[in-house]
């Protein structure tokens, strides 16, 4: 990764973490079709994709962006709004606790 100076990759590092953390929610939220995912997971995993696609064409190799996928944290509390945090929880809950 020394190729790639180093407030590029910070920034790439952000948007590979934001895209991977839309792509978990998506997962975790989306429909899914009998033989398909529904669009919310389709459209986080091509945004994922492009994401992943721009890494590349800025220096970095498919090894270089699994390492950096691989130490950041999957933690999503610090990156989703206190306010959404709750709604997501309330739909959460309610999701699995259908009355």
């Amino acid at each position: 990764m020394k190729a790639v100076p180093d407030r590029t990759e910070d920034f790439l590092a952000q948007r590979l973490d934001a895209a991977r953390d839309l792509y978990i929610l998506a997962l975790a939220l989306g429909e899914r079709g009998p033989r398909q995912f529904g669009t919310l997971i389709q459209e986080a995993r091509l945004h994922f994709i492009q994401v992943i696609e721009e890494a590349r064409v800025a220096g970095l190799n498919t090894i270089d962006i699994q390492n950096t996928l691989a130490s950041h944290n999957v933690d999503l509390a610090d990156t989703i709004r206190p306010d959404l945090r709750e709604r997501l929880d309330e739909l959460l809950r309610a999701h699995a606790n259908p009355r």
